[in-house]
C-alpha cells in the first residue's frame, strides 16, 4: 500500500495534497472492487432463481399426478398381471355358469317357440271347423299375425344365444393363450414389475425430498446474498466519504494551485486537517466492522452451498437410470403377456357388450312374450264367445278353444323363468377385476412418462449442479477479493495519524479545542459550513459537529429516503 510506505518520521513534511492524492487512488480501487463483489452477488442471485425454476420443473414433473400417477399406474398393473391365475380361474366359472343360463334359455324359448307352433295349428283348426265362417276366419287371421310376431321375437333371441356361443368360444381361446404366457414368463416377473415400480416410487419420492430441502437451502442462500448485497454499498459511501476528506484536504493545503482559492491561515487550515483526520479514522473503523461483518457473512454461506451441492450431487448418482432400465426389461419380458391380456380384455369387453346388449333385448322380448301369453288368453276367452253365438259350428270351435286357454298359463309361466334367468345373467360378473384397460398400453404410457419425467429432473440437477458449483466459487472469491480490501482500514488509520502530525506542522501548539484567532475564525466560519455542504451521510455529520466553533449550529442530519442523496449510512 502506498501509505504504508510513508515513514512516521516524514510525516511532517509531507504535503496535504500528496495524501490527498495517494487517498483518491486508493479509494478508487477499493470501489472498483466492491462494485465487482457487487456484480459477482448480483448474478449469484439470478443463478439461484434459474435453479429456483429448475426445481420447480422437478417438482412439477414428480408430482403425485404426473410421475406418481404414473408409477401407481405401473404397480396397478403389475398387481393385476400377478393375480391373473387367479381371475381367469374365477373368470372361467362365471363364463360357465353364463353359459348354462344361457342354454337353460335356449331350451325356454325352445318350449315358448313349440307352444306358438301348437297355438298355430290351433288356428288352422279352428278354420276348419268352423267352416270358413267369416267371424272365425277374421279371428284367426288376427290370431295368427300376433302368433307370428312372437316367432320372429323368439328366432331373433336365439340367433343372438348362437352368436353368444362363438364370443364365448372367443374369449376361452384368448385365455387359454393368455394361461400359456403367464406359464411361460413364471410368476417372478409380475414381482419383479412390482418390486422395480415400489423402488422407482421411493425415488420419486426421494427427489422430491431432495427438491423441497433443496429449495429451502437456495431460499436462504439467496436471502442472505441479497443482504450482503445491500451491505455492499459500504463500498460506495466510503469512497464519498473519503472524497469529501479529499476536497477539504485541496480546498485547504497550502500550496494549492487554484488562484481563485484565497490562501486558508495556518490556524484553520490546522483545524480542517484535524477533521479530517478525525473523518478518515471515524471511516477507518466504520470500514473494518462493516467490511468484516460482510466478509463473515460470505463465509458462513460458504457451508449452505457446500451442503447445496452436495444435495444435488447425491441425486447424480444415476439411480433413476438403473431403475428405469430393470423396469424395461421387466416390461419387455411381460410383452406377449400385456399383449395377450389386451387381446383378452379386448375379447371380454366384446362379451360383456354382447352380454349387455342380449340382456336389454332379452328385456323388450320378456314383454311382447308376456304380452303374447296375455293375447292368448284374450283367443282363449274370444274363441268361446263366438262359440256361444253359432250354434253347433260353435260347438265344435268350442272343443278346440279349451284347449288353447293352457297354452296362455304355459306361455306365462316361461315368461316367469325367463325374468329369472335375466337377473341371474345380469349378476354375473366377466370382468372380475374391475379392469377395462389395455395393460400394455397402461404399462407403455406410465413408463414413458416417469422416463420424461427423470430426464427433465437429471436434467435440471445436472445445470442445478453446476450452478452451485459456480455460486461456491463466487462466493469463496468475493470474500477473498473483500478480505485483500481490509487493510484499507490501516491506510485510513495511518492517514489520519499523517494528517495529525500535519496538523501540528501547520500550527503547532494549536488544537481543535483551542480557540482559533481572528483571522483563522473568520476563515473557519466560512470553511466549515462549505465542508458540511458536502457530506452525504450521518456519520460525517456526528463527526463534524466536534469541530464546530462556538454559536455555530449543527448540522440537520436529515429524515432518509429513498429519493435523497443522503443515504443515511455510517
Amino acid at each position: 500500500m502506498l501509505m504504508a510506505k510513508i515513514d512516521a518520521d516524514e510525516t511532517a513534511i509531507v504535503q496535504a495534497v500528496d495524501l490527498a492524492g495517494h487517498l483518491d487512488a486508493e479509494v478508487g480501487g477499493l470501489e472498483a472492487t466492491f462494485r465487482a463483489v457487487g456484480e459477482t452477488l448480483a448474478a449469484s442471485i439470478g443463478t439461484i432463481d434459474q435453479m429456483a425454476r429448475g426445481l420447480e420443473d422437478i417438482q412439477r414433473s414428480m408430482a403425485p399426478e404426473t410421475a406418481g400417477l404414473a408409477v401407481s399406474r405401473l404397480r396397478q398393473a403389475a398387481h393385476r398381471l400377478s393375480t391373473l391365475p387367479l381371475i381367469q380361474q374365477r373368470r372361467a366359472i362365471e363364463i360357465e355358469t353364463l353359459t348354462g343360463r344361457a342354454r337353460e334359455l335356449s331350451a325356454l324359448l325352445a318350449d315358448v317357440s313349440a307352444i306358438l307352433h301348437l297355438l298355430g295349428i290351433y288356428g288352422m283348426n279352428i278354420k276348419i271347423a268352423s267352416s270358413g265362417e267369416a267371424s272365425f276366419f277374421d279371428f284367426v287371421v288376427g290370431m295368427e299375425s300376433k302368433l307370428a310376431s312372437g316367432s320372429r321375437e323368439v328366432r331373433h333371441i336365439e340367433r343372438e344365444l348362437e352368436q353368444f356361443g362363438r364370443v364365448v368360444g372367443d374369449v376361452r381361446k384368448a385365455d387359454r393363450m393368455l394361461a400359456q404366457e403367464c406359464a411361460r414368463v413364471g410368476a417372478t416377473a409380475p414381482a419383479d414389475l412390482t418390486r422395480n415400480a415400489n423402488a422407482l416410487q421411493a425415488h420419486v419420492e426421494t427427489v422430491l425430498q431432495i427438491a423441497g430441502d433443496t429449495g429451502g437451502i437456495m431460499r436462504t442462500v439467496q436471502g442472505e446474498v441479497a443482504r450482503i448485497l445491500g451491505a455492499i454499498q459500504i463500498g460506495d459511501s466510503v469512497r464519498q466519504r473519503v472524497e469529501h476528506c479529499v476536497a477539504i484536504l485541496r480546498r485547504v493545503a497550502p500550496g494549492s494551485t487554484d488562484p481563485a482559492v484565497p490562501a486558508v491561515p495556518p490556524g484553520a487550515a490546522a483545524h480542517m486537517v484535524r477533521l479530517v483526520a478525525a473523518q478518515l479514522d471515524t471511516i477507518g473503523g466504520d470500514f473494518a466492522t462493516e467490511v468484516g461483518a460482510v466478509i463473515d457473512s460470505l463465509n458462513r454461506l460458504g457451508p449452505l452451498a457446500d451442503q447445496l451441492l452436495r444435495l444435488l450431487e447425491s441425486h447424480a448418482g444415476g439411480e433413476d437410470a438403473q431403475i428405469l432400465t430393470r423396469l424395461e426389461s421387466d416390461i419387455a419380458k411381460l410383452d406377449d403377456v400385456t399383449q395377450q391380456l389386451s387381446q383378452a380384455d379386448r375379447q371380454l369387453a366384446s362379451l360383456t357388450g354382447f352380454v349387455t346388449r342380449t340382456l336389454a333385448d332379452l328385456t323388450q322380448g320378456l314383454g311382447r312374450i308376456q304380452r303374447i301369453a296375455v293375447d292368448v288368453q284374450d283367443i282363449s276367452t274370444n274363441t268361446r264367445l263366438l262359440c256361444r253365438r253359432h250354434g253347433v259350428i260353435g260347438n265344435a270351435v268350442a272343443v278346440i278353444a279349451k284347449e288353447v286357454a293352457p297354452c296362455a298359463s304355459q306361455l306365462d309361466t316361461l315368461s316367469t323363468n325367463v325374468a329369472r334367468l335375466i337377473g341371474a345373467l345380469a349378476a354375473i360378473d366377466l370382468v372380475q377385476d374391475g379392469s377395462g384397460v389395455d395393460s400394455a398400453l397402461i404399462l407403455d404410457e406410465a413408463l414413458a412418462v416417469v422416463h420424461g419425467a427423470c430426464e427433465s429432473a437429471n436434467a435440471a440437477v445436472a445445470k442445478g449442479g453446476e450452478d452451485a458449483r459456480r455460486i461456491v466459487v463466487s462466493l469463496v472469491s468475493s470474500a477473498g477479493d473483500l478480505e485483500k480490501q481490509r487493510s484499507f482500514a490501516e491506510t485510513l488509520a495511518l492517514g489520519a495519524r499523517t494528517l495529525a502530525l500535519h496538523a501540528e506542522g501547520l500550527a503547532p501548539g494549536s488544537s481543535a479545542a483551542a480557540l482559533p484567532g481572528e483571522v483563522d475564525e473568520t476563515a473557519l466560519r466560512e470553511l466549515l459550513p462549505w465542508a458540511a455542504g458536502l457530506y452525504t451521510m450521518a456519520r460525517e455529520r456526528e463527526v463534524h459537529a466536534l469541530f464546530l466553533l462556538p454559536g455555530m449550529t449543527r448540522p440537520p442530519v436529515a429524515t432518509v429516503t429513498f429519493d435523497e442523496d443522503d443515504d443515511g449510512l455510517f
